[in-house]
């Protein structure tokens, strides 16, 4: 069984965010937005995957298990009317 300790990192709005510089483990994300908006995961310059958010919320996402990896760096990209909390391992 794999184990890593978790750690959390501030994303905000209309920018992309290095989660972390190396290879890590997304394992979840918290977010509040205003408005519309979206979020993709990135390793590197590849997307894994886009969040598409209809409107103003407030919610989290937990990925299972021991998360997704990202071979070569965790980034995250924000975009406008939204703060978040990506959660990595």
């Amino acid at each position: 069984m794999m184990q890593t300790d978790v750690k959390g990192k501030d994303c905000v709005a209309n920018a992309t965010t290095t989660v972390f510089d190396g290879r890590a483990r997304f394992k979840g994300i918290w977010y509040s937005t205003s408005g519309a908006t979206s979020i993709a995961v990135k390793d590197g310059a590849t997307t894994l995957f886009t969040f598409i958010i209809a409107g103003q919320a407030s919610d989290d996402i937990w990925i299972p298990g021991e998360g997704v990896l990202c071979a070569t760096s965790l980034l995250v990209t924000i975009g406008a009317n939204c703060t978040a909390v990506v959660f990595y391992g």
